[in-house]
């Protein structure tokens, strides 16, 4: 059927007409705006003057309920779309997005309380810093939350959704009783972002969103222990099969430089790009409920200063997943950007990359 009229529809029976919307609802939105959805349809189907089409209609109503149209002309059904290595994730996304009791995941969230590190810097903790100096233990609990909220959907013809997000990492000293187990890090990352959902063929991979950002970064101390930049940054999102990458390029905001010792205002940090570089790159491959993980970040000008950090997370019911993280390089926290360290841990993931 091409058009929908209602002297059409008059002649349908009842039955035939509900079975009809039930199988269009169940094919093109999740469960949870299924409801909305058909009285959307039924709307459309009463008030149509014989020129809607049944392709206009569903565009409509999956608009109005808060859903991006697939194009007609994409070369992707749902079915093929479900078998993409990110869409479980980007449909629990959409479907969620506009409950205002959930809160999505970002990064991923994770709890390490195995944490080994090969060399902590003790340099910074002197007297004024809580005469760490020579105090504090390699054995640490890592653990990471990170989340994300919509502020608007759609916002350039249909397309962008504008998120704000907020990142947590700390290093805790949990059995570093003798020293009352400080907190010896935490780093803060509040960033805001435009994500543009996509469907291109790069390179042979499927480049599946594009993002825009600007991020903070801090560690939310003072004194001789501040550390802090602000970047802007684009990152593109690839898949193939079991195959994903995230390209992650990013400018550093410049700062002012310290004008005297103790300047506030000033640069804490002014050489952080030659430790953290330009840019990261994320790669992961999914087998089964198994995923293994690499990131890699590098400064072009020196081979020396960069960072590895490998990924294994493994199930362990259907809620949580066994994470095994191992870093070695630079930049694994604000306070030791500068310094080289190697570190093992275990724990806990709460959240995947997917």
């Amino acid at each position: 059927m091409t058009f929908l009229s209602t002297q059409a529809l008059q002649k349908w029976p009842t039955s035939k007409m509900l079975c009809t919307l039930s199988f269009l609802a169940a094919y093109t939105v999740p469960a949870a705006y299924a409801e909305t959805y058909d009285q959307c349809l039924l709307r459309g189907i009463k008030s149509a003057d014989g020129t809607l089409t049944l392709q206009a209609l569903r565009a409509q109503c999956l608009s109005a309920t808060g859903h991006e149209a697939v194009p007609a002309d994409n070369g992707k059904s749902e079915e093929n779309e479900n078998k993409d290595l990110l869409a479980d994730r980007i449909k629990s996304e959409r479907a969620t997005r506009n409950n205002p009791f959930t809160i999505s995941p970002h990064k991923p969230n994770y709890l390490l309380p195995l944490s080994y590190a090969t060399s902590i810097d003790h340099d910074h903790w002197g007297t004024d810093n809580g005469n760490l100096q020579g105090h504090l233990s390699p054995a640490e609990i890592k653990f990471q939350i990170s989340i994300k909220a919509p502020v608007a959907t759609g916002i350039f013809q249909g397309k962008g959704d504008l998120y704000v997000a907020y990142t947590n990492t700390s290093w805790w000293q949990a059995y570093n009783i003798d020293n009352s187990s400080p907190f010896r890090e935490t780093n803060h990352e509040p960033e805001a972002f435009l994500i543009f959902p996509m469907h291109q063929n790069v390179f042979g991979l499927n480049l599946r969103a594009t993002a825009v950002g600007i991020s903070h970064q801090s560690n939310g101390r003072a004194g001789g222990l501040s550390r802090g930049w602000n970047r802007v940054y684009a990152n593109f999102i690839l898949e193939k099969d079991n195959f994903y990458m995230s390209f992650k390029p990013w400018w550093r905001i410049p700062e002012k430089k310290k004008e005297y010792p103790g300047d506030a205002e000033g640069d804490d940090n002014p050489d952080i790009v030659d430790y953290m570089g330009y840019g990261e790159l994320h790669f992961g491959y999914k087998m089964g409920d198994y995923n293994l993980g690499l990131m890699v970040r590098n400064n072009l000008r020196s081979e020396n200063k960069g960072a590895i950090q490998l990924d294994w997370t493994f199930p362990i019911n259907q809620r949580f997943k066994g994470y095994v993280q191992y870093f070695n390089g630079y930049g694994e926290s604000l306070i030791d950007y500068n310094d080289s360290v190697s570190r093992i841990s275990a724990g806990i993931m709460l959240t995947d990359w997917l």
